[in-house]
């Protein structure tokens, strides 16, 4: 028998051991539809926009995912919360973007003396049906969260056994 144990608000088995906790970074709310959120403050001075902002942040701030030695544990949604897990030894590659918004934005924290978040979007192809392909947007330290799945998923694989085919 398996003893439960409780971390959070996140039920994990006893043999399951958390690696990382990590959010979306707030700058999703400008990366995402970025044409149309500075048309909405060029063009409506007012504070129409602010309801929507809100929403976003919102948004933003209720999406979490937790890495453990086994699975990848998905949190979202503002009112009705959706948790989904992917079980890591079905995790077939790992692809990370960092698109052009995101370098801009690292380039002008270095240039008013700030650390780098180097954002990038993680994409994560599985053989899950539910979850076939996983996409974590706007992830501080992209390269480096998706390293730490990496080694996850191959830990993983290699403790339940599981063949890897190419």
């Amino acid at each position: 028998m398996v003893k439960k144990v409780t971390k959070g608000n996140m039920i994990l088995s006893a043999a399951e051991e958390g690696i990382l906790n990590f959010h979306p970074s707030l700058f999703k709310i400008v990366a995402d539809n970025f044409f149309w959120n500075l048309l909405l403050i060029l063009l409506i001075w007012t504070i129409l926009p602010l309801p929507y902002f809100y929403w976003q942040y919102l948004q933003v701030r209720s999406t979490g995912y937790i890495l453990t030695n086994q699975r990848l544990i998905t949190k979202n949604g503002v009112f009705l919360k959706e948790v989904n897990f992917l079980e890591l030894y079905r995790v077939l590659d790992i692809k990370v973007e960092r698109n052009l918004l995101y370098q801009l934005y690292d380039l002008v924290r270095t240039w008013c003396g700030k650390r780098p978040l180097l954002l990038g979007d993680i994409h994560i192809f599985s053989s899950d049906y539910s979850h076939a392909k996983l996409f974590l947007l706007a992830i501080p330290n992209a390269l480096g969260v998706a390293e730490k799945i990496r080694k996850a998923f191959n830990d993983d694989k290699d403790i339940k056994r599981v063949l890897r085919r190419d």
